[in-house]
């Protein structure tokens, strides 16, 4: 099994991405929703620099995770807004505000016509939901808060399964594919795919931007219930699949996300493709020497279900010791493929 490592704030110096290599991960990730094409590219670069001087050249491998239309939080200070369940706030359609007290902007174009009242939207990774009051205008809605926590300015704004509606492949997406070529990634990631179509839309746009026919692999990000319910042909038309647990878990039913997940890794096993499983893998290790219970656990059922890779987000690209997840993923991986014969 191989471990894909997230690169983010935390593990963007060259010493941290050589400690996370050393450590035994075999794939770089960089999510190209963290920065403009041309700080992507200089991020990449750093990158494979690391890989020729650490002698891993073909060996370990990028991934570039491109951006789907996610609808975030704008930005403001302070950053972090203190809630109480049943506050009422306001969120307007902005990318920035004065006061985020007076209303939370939310980066997109008439925010008041993709909710409706009574959905419950959520911010973040989930932590926070809101249920939507009132439509104040075609920019702004009202919503009330269903837990207390704090709203994170330029954080993930989750509407559920109306994400299905948008178009993942934005100017963008777009403007980060063209610069592609210039880095040569091993591996593209697609955000958001919901069909066949969608991958070969994103195929075609690919090529063009990229000035050729011989594009990496496609790994699908398989993030909504939509994508789940046609994972078949998803399968069939890329190279990896992943799934991508989330914003699977945000756009569709969380208690449900342990059937989505062993549906798409036997989906990925009758068309022969390698499946990756990522979110929340071993996250305790940000802040704790050993992994939960429940962590251990759900990497030995990843690994027994047949899964090919893993992913980690926080683990690497926010943990102060990036290498040590890698290390501690892999004697866990390692203790299950050898004692697998003896349950």
């Amino acid at each position: 099994m191989f471990i894909v490592a997230t690169i983010s704030k935390n593990s963007y110096p060259a010493e941290k991405i050589r400690e996370i290599i050393d450590a035994g991960a075999e794939v770089l990730r960089f999510n190209f929703s963290h920065g403009s094409p041309d700080e992507m590219y200089e991020r990449v670069l750093v990158a494979k620099n690391v890989i020729r001087e650490a002698g891993k050249e073909g060996t370990v491998k990028i991934m570039a995770d491109l951006p789907g239309d996610k609808l975030r939080l704008g930005k403001y200070e302070p950053t972090n807004v203190p809630v109480h369940a049943g506050d009422t706030i306001r969120f307007k359609s902005g990318g920035t505000t004065p006061d985020p007290h007076t209303f939370v902007p939310v980066d997109v174009h008439a925010l008041g016509t993709i909710v409706k009242p009574g959905q419950e939207i959520s911010v973040a990774d989930g932590d926070l939901r809101f249920r939507i009051k009132d439509i104040v205008s075609d920019e702004s809605c009202t919503a009330v808060a269903l837990n207390a926590g704090e709203i994170p300015s330029m954080k993930a704004f989750n509407i559920g399964q109306g994400v299905d509606s948008l178009n993942h492949l934005t100017k963008r997406t777009v403007a980060h594919m063209a610069k592609l070529s210039e880095m040569n990634p091993d591996w593209v990631a697609l955000s958001f795919v919901n069909s066949a179509a969608f991958v070969e839309k994103a195929r075609t746009m690919l090529k063009e931007k990229m000035h050729t026919d011989a594009l990496p692999p496609l790994v699908a990000k398989i993030e909504t219930l939509q994508a789940v319910e046609r994972i078949d042909e998803i399968a069939q038309s890329v190279d990896v699949l992943m799934v991508a647990r989330g914003d699977l878990a945000i756009t569709a039913p969380y208690e449900l996300l342990g059937i989505y997940q062993k549906k798409i890794v036997r989906a990925a096993k009758r068309a022969g493709k390698p499946v990756i499983v990522s979110t929340q893998i071993l996250d305790s290790l940000v802040t704790h020497l050993v992994p939960t219970r429940s962590e251990i656990l759900d990497l030995t059922n990843i690994v027994l279900d047949g899964a090919d890779g893993i992913m980690f987000a926080k683990e690497t690209g926010i943990s102060p010791t990036p290498g040590y997840s890698v290390k501690v993923a892999r004697k866990i991986i390692e203790a299950v493929e050898k004692n697998r014969d003896d349950m």
